[in-house]
């Protein structure tokens, strides 16, 4: 068949467009991961959590077991961690407009926030705890705070807030704009609000080292949840990756032994129970 001018260009444009859909999707074949292994960076955004993840106040530098996880993870395929600070409230943002790649800010993974974010497999299991100043008698349990003459100190963008909404409507809410874990305790210290509530890890610690405040629920924590990282939702590759990390590290032990040298950490992990393939020797 012999095809004249015309014809051919038609032909040429006809193949094109069947080609165009093919060739636009091997344009955006490159996923998150790929684009890291690439740059040979990986921007990181972190919250400071003790002791999962400390900032001297001095110096800057970063350290905990979060970033001895990652500090492994990075070596094994040949990438540098860039860390970017963030906060509870934004770090769903942050990840949405590319400030950074993935989030570890050892984020409670509620449903709320996973329309906003995908989450890694959990990490760790954590519960939530209350600081009220010594002495005070009124709070035998969760259930006591909903009660419109106290004040409940939070941190904004935390799934405390979310719990207080659904369980203690009739309390008046703090939320206070700061990525400080401690913050809602100081303000029961100062008299500013009747409890504090965060994490129990966090409670057991301030309690501590403030004798004029008590932890209400010390040893009972509630609202346990999953401790998970955090990628952009429709980035599959990052999400598979570090579910693959995660898994190395956790059935290793390799993660459980770095924890060692920062002390307890108040967080528990769900150990596999493992069965023999086929008839046991």
């Amino acid at each position: 068949m012999v095809f004249t001018a015309p014809r051919r260009f038609a032909f040429v444009a006809v193949a094109a467009l069947a080609l165009s859909p093919f060739l636009a999707s091997i344009a955006r074949a490159e996923g998150a991961l790929d684009r890291i292994l690439r740059e040979k960076e990986f921007k990181i955004g972190y919250i400071p959590s003790p002791p999962s993840l400390i900032k001297d106040p001095k110096t800057g530098e970063l350290s905990g077991f979060y970033i001895d996880a990652l500090n492994l993870i990075t070596q094994s395929i040949g990438v540098k961690p860039v860390y970017v600070e963030t906060t509870w409230a934004n770090f769903a943002a942050g990840l949405n407009s590319n400030q950074f790649d993935l989030s570890v800010a050892g984020t409670f993974a509620t449903i709320q926030r996973a329309g906003a974010v995908e989450f890694t497999k959990p990490i760790a299991y954590l519960g939530y705890s209350a600081i009220a100043k010594k002495g005070e008698t009124r709070f035998k349990s969760p259930a006591d705070l909903n009660n419109p003459n106290i004040k409940i100190a939070l941190i904004q963008g935390g799934a405390s807030v979310e719990y207080a909404k659904e369980n203690w409507p009739k309390a008046q809410l703090v939320l206070l704009s700061t990525g400080n874990l401690t913050a809602p305790f100081v303000e029961v210290s100062a008299g500013r609000a009747d409890v504090g509530v965060e994490d129990a890890w966090q409670a057991h610690r301030y309690s501590l080292e403030h004798p004029e405040v008590v932890d209400l629920f010390a040893g009972h924590p509630y609202n346990v949840l999953p401790i998970a990282w955090s990628v952009k939702r429709g980035n599959e590759d990052l999400l598979n990756f570090m579910n693959t990390a995660i898994d190395y590290l956790l059935t290793t032990g390799r993660w459980s032994k770095m924890s060692e040298k920062y002390g307890p950490t108040g967080r528990f992990y769900a150990k596999p129970t493992l069965e023999v393939f086929g008839v046991p020797q």
